[in-house]
């Protein structure tokens, strides 16, 4: 009795495992979703801090946004795979992704590299406590995002 309840937890365990990573696969198998979930979590940090920035908040409050900001910022390569500029649209499981990102790869690379330098500074500036500083590297990477979505994304 004890050797078959041994394999019974076994094959259990055996089974989740394998649904965990037929789960994975799956999601992985979706990067416009991701990315868009990505740009929308951005968007929101961006949203919070500017929030906090207008009304006085402490700089403590500003981490958590600031670090999602840079994990975002260093994850977000990978999620633009070649061939999934398509389908065109605003609708879930399409892409406002313009053609330039896969046509123009190294400009594309750069502006990645200037959101993750500026979100780093951000962070630095946050971790500093400055909130002169803060709001100006706030601004900075603003200008970093708005530029990569003038050249990168469809309106």
């Amino acid at each position: 009795m004890k050797g078959r309840i041994t394999k019974l937890g076994a094959i259990a365990i055996a089974t989740t495992i394998g649904f965990a990573t037929v789960a994975t696969l799956v999601k992985a198998a979706d990067p416009i979703s991701d990315r868009r979930e990505l740009m929308k979590a951005n968007g929101t940090a961006m949203k919070a801090i500017n929030e906090a920035l207008k009304n006085g908040g402490a700089a403590a409050d500003l981490a958590p946004h600031a670090a999602k900001l840079h994990d975002d910022a260093v994850a977000l390569a990978p999620l633009f795979p070649a061939g999934t500029d398509q389908p065109q649209g605003k609708d879930p499981g399409q892409t406002m992704a313009k053609a330039e990102i896969w046509s123009n790869p190294d400009d594309f690379a750069a502006a990645l590299k200037k959101f993750q330098d500026e979100s780093a500074m951000l962070q630095t500036a946050v971790a500093g406590g400055d909130m002169g500083v803060i709001k100006a590297e706030f601004e900075k990477l603003g200008g970093v995002c708005g530029d990569c979505h003038k050249q990168f994304r469809a309106k």
